[in-house]
């Protein structure tokens, strides 16, 4: 029974292991492998990620270290790039990662340029789309910038409501302090 328990637990940390390890994509340029993916998975709008690059030589697998002196990347999305400065990853021999916060929803392209071992990179390929925070959140998603912006605008224009109210109500009770006052000083006047 307790295996069965076991079996039971372990059975979708494996399928979402693999369906991570599916996000990936590896391409092969010159003698060299390239796996390109999120250091942490899955990306998410906002939240501090990096790119993840293994490098390895095609033949067999064997790691290459030492390629993140020689080795650029280039992020790109939306037609918008930026430069991507590129750091070992500790403990993973050939494991590279490149540090920003994706800050739109869906797929970004990575661009590997540069030398390794005299060897010009030139390697693109897109990496698993960014999802909004609100797929993890619980227990209720949290209003997105576009959401919150939506909401103070709709409160901006009932404040103009209100101020214009007050401007018109201010503006009737001035005319009837006016009106009263010319009534008394006639009724004085009469009496």
């Amino acid at each position: 029974m307790r295996r069965w328990i076991v079996l039971g637990l372990l059975l979708p940390a494996a399928l979402f292991a693999a369906g991570s390890a599916q996000a990936h994509e590896r391409i092969v340029s010159g003698k060299y492998a390239f796996v390109l993916g999120w250091l942490d998975e899955p990306p998410i709008v906002g939240l501090k990620n990096a790119v993840y690059v293994e490098v390895s030589l095609a033949a067999d697998g064997t790691p290459v270290a030492g390629a993140e002196s020689t080795l650029a990347a280039r992020i790109e999305f939306g037609g918008r790039a930026r430069d991507l400065i590129v750091r070992p990853v500790e403990g993973t021999p050939g494991a590279y990662a490149g540090d920003f916060i994706p800050t739109r929803r869906g797929t970004y392209t990575l661009i590997l340029g540069g030398a390794i071992d005299g060897q010009p990179i030139d390697v693109r390929g897109e990496i698993e789309e960014v999802a909004s925070a609100a797929s993890l959140e619980f227990p209720e998603a949290q209003p997105g910038a576009t959401d919150l912006q939506q909401s103070l605008d709709a409160l901006r224009g009932e404040v103009s409501s209100a101020r214009a109210f007050a401007v018109a109500g201010l503006a009737l009770g001035a005319i009837g302090l006016v009106l009263a006052a010319v009534a008394l000083g006639r009724k004085k006047r009469d009496a």
